[in-house]
């Protein structure tokens, strides 16, 4: 299976190939944003010949309904119509589009959604296209499992719709699968929270040992000031890791807070990796002698520990950020 690289912040209309074509377990994996007022969106796989093996769009000025179908030769076949549709106007969302032998299996954050049956085969299928009233982060596309930060079928943390757009999300426990153990391999807890709000605060499970890793994708909106994102210990109020990205003086600065005062602030290095109106994913990894901050695929700075990492236990994050997943 060809490796292809995520698309960040694909300019809409997008029509983009798709590396290898599709094989069964292969999925394409769209985060975004619905945008307000909204009429619809689609997302579209075409066959090099133009024919759509399927076409998926929800279109809200119809009664909120989904729509599923397929075009050959230039025309449409009968349409398969799904209500209770998992999109609102503002909302982040993720779409999983999974390739099975007899069909395509939609999820949308993280909860099984539909089933459409192949009516062309699917390894015609070359390009994707992508149009409507959204605002797409990512585009990215994996084997047998999605991306660490994309959230999985199991284990699921999801906003609810209680209380406004952004509610507090709604735990869901599971017993540890095959596929847990295999994340925690690659440094996650199993902990993956949809569209947590903002400011956010959370209890790192375990602590955040050695090898341990934190993945937050999120957006910076278009007037941002700053935001900030820390590695505390819930006991003492100490800050281990303090991410700061300040815009307006276009610095990312770190700093560490110890027994109730900043130490010397670190500014050197790269030039500042996030943009207002522009999607990110960070990823923290904790070594032996630092922190190793990653954004948007490319290694940011790396923070030697002034306290031992063992006393982490807690993830805050507050500012001019909206988050649309975050994991650890």
């Amino acid at each position: 299976m060809a490796l292809q690289q995520p698309i960040w912040n694909p300019t809409l209309p997008f029509t983009g190939p798709i590396l290898g074509g599709l094989s069964e377990g292969k999925m394409v994996i769209i985060q975004g944003q619905v945008r307000y007022p909204v009429k619809s969106f689609v997302v579209n796989l075409v066959c090099q010949n133009g024919d759509i093996a399927f076409h998926f769009n929800p279109r809200f000025s119809e009664g909120h309904v989904v729509v599923c179908n397929t075009q050959q030769n230039g025309r449409w076949g009968p349409e398969q119509r799904v209500c209770n549709i998992p999109f609102q106007p503002g909302v982040y969302f993720e779409i999983i589009l999974n390739v099975k032998s007899h069909c395509y299996q939609v999820s949308v954050n993280g909860s099984h959604f539909l089933e459409y049956s192949h009516r062309l085969p699917f390894h015609l299928v070359q390009k994707l296209f992508v149009n409507g009233d959204i605002t797409v982060n990512c585009i990215n596309f994996a084997g047998s499992a999605p991306p660490p930060y994309a959230p999985p079928a199991y284990n699921v943390v999801t906003a609810t719709n209680v209380g406004g757009m952004f509610a507090q999300p709604h735990f869901v426990q599971t017993s540890i699968s095959r596929k847990q153990k295999s994340k925690n391999a690659q440094g996650f807890s199993g902990v993956t929270l949809a569209n947590p709000t903002v400011p956010f605060c959370a209890a790192i499970p375990g602590n955040f040992t050695e090898f341990r890793k934190i993945a937050i994708v999120g957006n910076v909106p278009f007037l941002a000031n700053r935001f900030h994102v820390n590695l505390k210990n819930s006991m003492t109020g100490n800050i281990a890791l303090h991410i700061n990205p300040r815009f307006k003086e276009r610095v990312l600065v770190r700093n560490s807070f110890i027994n109730g005062a900043w130490g010397s602030e670190e500014r050197h290095g790269h030039a500042m990796p996030f943009t207002p109106s522009q999607a990110f994913h960070m990823e923290i990894t904790n070594l032996k002698n630092n922190y190793r901050v990653i954004v948007n695929g490319q290694v940011v700075f790396d923070y030697t520990h002034r306290i031992p990492s063992r006393q982490v236990d807690q993830l805050e994050i507050a500012g001019d950020v909206t988050l649309s997943c975050v994991q650890y």
